[in-house]
């Protein structure tokens, strides 16, 4: 009778493939991380820009912001994202706020101006947490900051930064 040799791999070479393996996650993610967090700031961005464009449009309609109301909207003039996002886990939670009462524009009672406030989630990854406030006015005020801006914010504070 013929015997044949079953051949496989030690587990000293199985356990060397792990240690490889887990050497290369440990490398891989804080860069995914970093790229995630930056998605998310442009996705934060463009939903500014795009908030932005229809309050102007309202405003040419209605002829001020009061009242205004974002198709995406939680809660009275809050916008999560992702927009399936929640007050419990997003990426990024933007207010939208008469520029003058620092109240939502729904509340408002002139609605002479906007601001736009973005925020990170500061619960979420490291990367995330790090990432900056954004700023948008109907004064033309475009800017981010690394400060935790709130809805009581004129502007993106000492460490402004453009975008």
């Amino acid at each position: 009778m013929n015997k044949r040799h079953i051949q496989g791999f030690s587990l000293l070479e199985l356990m060397v493939v792990v240690v490889i393996v887990a050497i290369f996650a440990v490398i891989a993610m804080p860069s995914y991380e970093r790229y995630i967090a930056r998605n998310q700031q442009a996705k934060a961005q463009a939903e500014l820009l795009m908030l932005s464009e229809r309050l102007e449009n309202y405003r040419g309609r209605q002829l001020n912001y009061a009242d205004f109301v974002a198709p995406n909207e939680t809660e009275a003039g809050v916008i999560y994202l992702p927009k399936d996002a929640n007050a419990e886990k997003y990426s990024y939670k933007i207010q939208i706020l008469d520029l003058n009462s620092h109240r939502d524009l729904q509340q408002s009672v002139i609605g002479q101006g906007y601001k736009l406030i973005a925020t990170p989630y500061q619960l979420g990854q490291r990367y995330l947490r790090e990432s900056p406030s954004y700023f948008l006015s109907s004064r033309s005020q475009k800017c981010a900051s690394l400060e935790l801006l709130s809805a009581t914010s004129t502007d993106c504070g000492a460490t402004t930064q453009e975008w």
